[in-house]
């Protein structure tokens, strides 16, 4: 459902249990590693990781393959990392990416609204799409780590509607190992923030393993009226550990309950003559919470028919649950009174259903002086989802001085978002790996169906969209010398902007992107530098000739530009340092018919981001001891609107971090926003934007045991 009432839930720590380490058959510390090309897939682990930096990756081909040597930008998170910054969300792990802008906190998860390299990015779930990103979407008790691939992505990922556009974020899941682990963990802090959580693996037998974990968050938040109650469980067990064929069948329960939050207007925060209290929660304190659930059973099944050929097939099927329930404006400015806001009482139910499934066939092989790796395979995803949206005038309150809230009554008026919408995507692919010397290529072929379907019965209409292409991607690595290498690529995109009422028959949106950079690996010092340029068309924008403003037209057209810089820099030792920064220039390339010119900025998106994280770590190999670190988040402005009328001011936060380990316990202590900086956030995707008032300083307390 891409509604834009909506609301993220509050934050979680938990990642201690990040500490189980993968591939070991007992309790060991977390080092490199090491891993098997063909069977890299059927393991918990995608890349040969070392602390904050990672060797080998498989999200970007869904082949093991050498970050050196894959020709896009690609940043992996750790398991470590996460643990040392004590991350509490997807949008605060984002950080220390160059250019991601991550969901607002506070922000109910119906649609995720991040993203990358200025437009929207998608979040996947073990390489499978998870487009309705419901339930607790923060939740960390189970992510292993995170994968971020910038631009469009195709040839391998095609779910949901279509190609992800500004990246895509796979969260990778902790699956089980061959080891008898139990680790408990209870985070307290500010706000009342109180979370227990657990991880445990077992092994049944030689070949079956079982692992389970979860969290439970309860807590408060700077504004007003606010409390978060959300939790996740996720069981998994694998059969044919240690075989040619593996099958491992993986469940996943996830509720968020929470007042809607609606943000605070423009006037009042970042301009106008008067200011709105910063904690203020907007609308009846007493309003029924909303809430999201969600439900998802995943099947792998992975076969190696020699040493040099494997198959991997997913199936998933999950339902989503939406109740959003708002007192919500309608206006960045006063439109009742001077510092007068009219309200309305709006509800939305929602359903979706969602199948898909992915099969693909690796093989190695050699030709002369050349090493290929060949994939192909084939995906089909469909997304089936109902909606309501009801809202009725409910009064008019002085946001500046507020008084007594209208109560808020369950609405009548069908308004606009009412209808059942499926969203079915399908294609074919092939890609194939060249190596020879210091030439490294990448060519590959998708085949993409796209169609959408959407009915309203209350406006009685329909609208469809269905399109077939072929969609390339290409690239190229060199080896300029033992460290360093240059790459380019090309890629194109297509994918449907469903939830619109158009005035004609659709056109699909479609992407481009041509990037080219730099990486080295020196050891110490790894990372990457890279251009590129993505284009965007069939854009939906609203119809200039409907007096009722309620259809659109693909006629948009969208640019963003810029550079990126990641770092990590590992000496050995105790240090550890990771840093980024992106500038980013993403604007209209045309005029929007009753609205914004052509060089206006894109909503949400700074200039210039960027951060750096330093860690010192005494413990030895990750063992009894302590560590401590401390990080620097910037960004530059940010519009608000699409027409640039508001925007928020640059700002920088510190945070830091400390734990000490003994004898398997863990006391952590974690403090964000040190300087309890004030600052404000974008809320590009809530009715034109809002203000967000950025975290007053968080303080958190974790205490792990590990048996």
């Amino acid at each position: 459902m891409k509604d834009p009432l909506r609301l993220a839930g509050l934050l979680l720590a938990g990642t201690s249990l990040c500490a189980i380490p993968a591939l070991a058959e007992e309790v060991a510390p977390l080092g490199p590693i090491p891993l098997d090309p063909i069977t890299i897939r059927g393991l918990e682990t995608g890349a040969v990781l070392d602390g904050y930096r990672a060797d080998v990756i498989s999200s970007a081909t869904r082949t093991a393959t050498p970050l050196q040597q894959t020709p896009q930008s690609v940043q992996v998170l750790s398991p470590e990392l996460l643990e040392d910054q004590a991350v509490l969300s997807m949008s605060e792990a984002l950080r220390n990416v160059s250019g991601a802008q991550g969901t607002i906190p506070l922000q109910t998860p119906a649609f995720e609204s991040t993203l990358l390299r200025g437009f929207p990015a998608e979040f996947y779930r073990d390489g499978m799409t998870s487009y309705i990103n419901t339930g607790d979407a923060n939740a960390m008790a189970g992510v292993e780590r995170i994968e971020v691939l910038k631009g469009p992505n195709a040839i391998l990922y095609g779910g949901g509607t279509g190609t992800p556009l500004g990246g895509l974020v796979n969260i990778v899941t902790r699956k089980p190992l061959p080891a008898t682990v139990t680790e408990l963990g209870l985070t307290y802090g500010t706000n009342g923030h109180v979370e227990p959580s657990f991880d445990i693996n077992r092994r049944i037998t030689d070949s079956v393993l079982f692992r389970m974990n979860g969290s439970y968050v309860r807590s408060g938040a700077d504004p007003d009226v606010i409390e978060t109650d959300r939790y996740s469980f996720s069981p998994s067990l694998t059969f044919g550990h240690g075989t040619d064929t593996r099958l491992t069948v993986e469940g996943y329960l996830s509720r968020w309950e929470q007042q809607e939050y609606q943000g605070l207007p423009a006037v009042g925060t970042v301009t106008g003559g008067f200011e709105i209290d910063r904690d203020l929660y907007i609308g009846d304190p007493d309003i029924p919470d909303s809430h999201t659930e969600t439900r998802k059973l995943t099947l792998t099944l992975e076969h190696e028919f020699s040493d040099r050929w494997s198959n991997r097939t997913q199936v998933r099927y999950g339902e989503n649950e939406v109740e959003q329930i708002t007192q919500i404006i309608l206006s960045n400015a006063p439109d009742a009174g001077a510092t007068d806001w009219a309200l309305y009482n709006s509800y939305v139910p929602g359903e979706q259903t969602e199948y898909s499934v992915n099969t693909s066939f690796e093989g190695r092989f050699g030709t002369g002086a050349w090493d290929h790796v060949l994939l192909f395979g084939a995906d089909y995803s469909r997304i089936e989802d109902y909606s309501l949206m009801y809202m009725d005038f409910a009064g008019i309150n002085d946001l500046a001085n507020p008084g007594d809230w209208p109560a808020w009554t369950m609405p009548s008026t069908l308004a606009m978002g009412e209808g059942d919408g499926t969203y079915t995507t399908s294609g074919a692919f092939v890609q194939m790996q060249s190596s020879a010397g210091r030439l490294h290529l990448l060519g590959g072929l998708r085949l993409a169906h796209l169609e959408t379907i959407y009915d309203s019965e209350g406006y009685g209409r329909r609208d469809r969209l269905e399109e077939t292409r072929l969609l390339p991607r290409i690239g190229a690595v060199y080896d300029l010398a033992d460290r360093w290498s240059a790459f380019a690529s090309y890629s194109e995109g297509m994918k449907a902007n469903a939830f619109y009422f158009y005035a004609s028959t659709p056109k699909p949106e479609l992407s481009r992107q041509a990037e080219i950079g730099l990486k080295f690996d020196g050891g110490a010092l790894s990372g990457s530098i890279a251009a590129f340029r993505i284009e965007r068309e069939n854009v939906p924008v609203t119809d200039p000739t409907d007096p009722t403003f309620l259809t659109s037209i693909t006629e948009g057209q969208q640019r963003s530009q810029g550079v990126e810089l990641d770092a990590v820099w590992q000496p050995g030792g105790a240090w550890k340092v990771m840093a980024n920064y992106a500038y980013t220039d993403a604007a209209l390339t045309a005029d929007v018919p009753l609205g914004a010119p052509a060089g206006s900025k894109l909503p949400g998106v700074p200039r210039h981001s960027g951060g750096i994280w330093l860690d010192y770590d005494a413990r030895k190999d990750r063992g009894d001891g302590w560590r401590a670190g401390a990080g620097l988040q910037a960004v530059s402005s940010a519009p608000l609107d699409q027409m640039n009328s508001y925007e928020t001011a640059g700002h920088a936060t510190v945070n830091g971090s400390a734990s000490f380990t003994q004898d398997g316990t863990t006391y952590a202590l974690a403090v964000k926003n040190l300087f309890d900086a004030d600052y404000d956030l974008p809320m590009y995707g809530y009715m034109g934007g809002r203000v967000v008032p950025g975290a007053e300083r968080q303080v958190l307390l974790n205490v792990s045991k590990r048996f």
